[in-house]
């Protein structure tokens, strides 16, 4: 198996085994600020002051700032998860998880006065194994960053803002899990079920377009006002197998496949009869799949054309600790620490998915302990019920009782320093593969993440 060796060797031994990984989508979100208002799609170039500042590698001598204040900026992150399943699934043991992923984002017009032009090229290099694959036999995957170990071009793509970028398009080969279905108080988590939730992932071919396969698409997105954001996207309909679209680039416009489209609604709201003006965000959602897909029960005899579901998410701060930054102000506070939650419910047609009804949700602490501002601390649960053709069909393959999965986890993300990150995890599964088949799992991680 190949490792990345110098950056695994410099993680391991530096470490002595810490291991685990920050979601592909940036899990470094603060819960309890409110989502960035709907207007200003200038997101996605890292800001010049973490370039010069928090990376591991420093400033390059200035080179790094010299291109951050002309709009290139290169990163590069590394991500290494140690996983042991203590009892239950498929058996215990203890697997490593790796991933690198690096790229280049440009805002070209600091580089050459094009004016809400930008590009992105995002590259992965995943190593390891699976743990939900070699052993707990789950749906909800332990880690989110498991893969095909390969190199692979993920994003590639062109952004043009307009109008104060109130309007944003964006083309090429995209992932829809870094902007739709997304909870930001989710991301802290590292099960990958909240992230791309398994409701997603179980109903698309070979999981959609989606960590780690990117796909040919387009995303439009309108901001008509600070607190409404609308977008829409449209992508190939199969990404194919991660191993047979090893590198990223098995494209395919014909359409044989159908289409993927998705379309959402964000409200940002502040919570009303607080005194505190808790901010929240509200999505709804929906998608459709072009393409023909097979009934669960009976799956050479009936075909259905087309596939859809709805969803919902609600990210809400709840309570929110004043912070005075600067003591000779006149003392407003700004919000940047306390508890926050989320919620996610979705339900999808039962005739041709595994799941006809998904719900999780949690709480996330940020700066819990004294001194310890950046940190933060969860729990989540997600809970899958299986559809009843979906149940048939495991009867008949000899499954006991099928009937749902369940995952809990806890978590606390430390940042040691601005560019060094460790997270111990537990996930408990029950029901792992949606039946009684395997014993529930106890399962314990670690996982680092480096930016360098």
């Amino acid at each position: 198996m190949a490792y990345p060796f110098p950056i695994r060797r410099l993680v391991l031994a530096a470490f002595a085994a810490l291991a685990l990984p920050v979601s592909a989508q940036d899990s470094n979100l603060d819960p309890t600020e409110p989502e960035q208002p709907a207007v200003g799609f200038t997101d996605e170039a890292l800001p010049v002051e973490f370039v010069t500042d928090d990376g591991l590698t420093g400033n390059w001598g200035g080179v790094r700032s010299n291109l951050g204040n002309r709009g290139v900026v290169p990163f590069a992150n590394y991500t290494a998860e140690i996983w042991g399943n203590t009892t239950g699934g498929i058996k215990t043991g203890v697997v490593y998880t790796g991933l690198l992923d690096f790229g280049i984002d440009i805002d070209f017009d600091p580089l050459i006065g094009w004016e809400g032009a930008s590009f992105n090229s995002t590259w992965l290099w995943i190593s390891g194994q699976d743990a939900s694959g070699e052993l707990t036999g789950n749906i909800f995957a332990i880690s989110n960053i498991a893969g095909y170990n390969t190199v692979r071009s993920f994003e590639l793509w062109f952004q043009q803002n307009l109008f104060d970028d109130r309007i944003s398009l964006r083309v090429g080969q995209l992932s829809a899990d870094s902007e739709f279905v997304i909870s930001q108080v989710g991301g802290l988590f590292i099960n990958g079920t909240f992230g791309w939730p398994a409701f997603m992932s179980e109903s698309l071919p070979e999981g959609g377009p989606a960590y780690p396969l990117g796909v040919p698409g387009i995303r439009l997105a309108v901001a008509p006002a600070e607190w409404l954001h609308l977008q829409s996207g449209v992508y190939q309909g199969n990404p194919f197998s991660q191993e047979e679209n090893n590198h990223g680039f098995e494209w395919d416009l014909s359409g044989r496949e159908g289409w993927f489209w998705i379309s959402e609604v964000a409200l940002n709201y502040d919570l009303p009869f607080t005194e505190a003006g808790l901010p929240g965000t509200f999505k709804f959602g929906t998608w459709y799949h072009t393409g023909n897909f097979e009934s669960l029960l009976v799956p050479d005899t009936i075909r259905y054309d087309g596939n859809y579901g709805v969803y919902a998410i609600f990210d809400q701060a709840l309570w929110q600790e004043p912070v005075f930054t600067d003591p000779k102000s006149d003392g407003t506070p700004e919000f940047n620490q306390g508890l926050a939650g989320f919620l996610r419910v979705a339900t999808e047609p039962q005739s041709r998915n595994f799941f006809d009804f998904y719900i999780d949700g949690g709480l996330v602490y940020t700066g819990l302990i004294p001194g310890r501002d950046d940190d933060q601390v969860g729990v989540a649960v997600a809970y899958g019920s299986v559809s009843q053709q979906a149940r048939g069909a495991m009867i008949a393959d000899g499954s006991t009782d099928p009937g749902y999965e369940l995952a809990l986890e806890a978590t606390y993300a430390a940042e040691i320093t601005p560019w060094f990150r460790v997270q111990p995890n537990v996930q408990w599964i029950l029901h792992p593969g949606g039946t009684t088949d395997l014993g529930d799992a106890l399962v314990l991680g670690m996982r680092a993440s480096l930016a360098f």
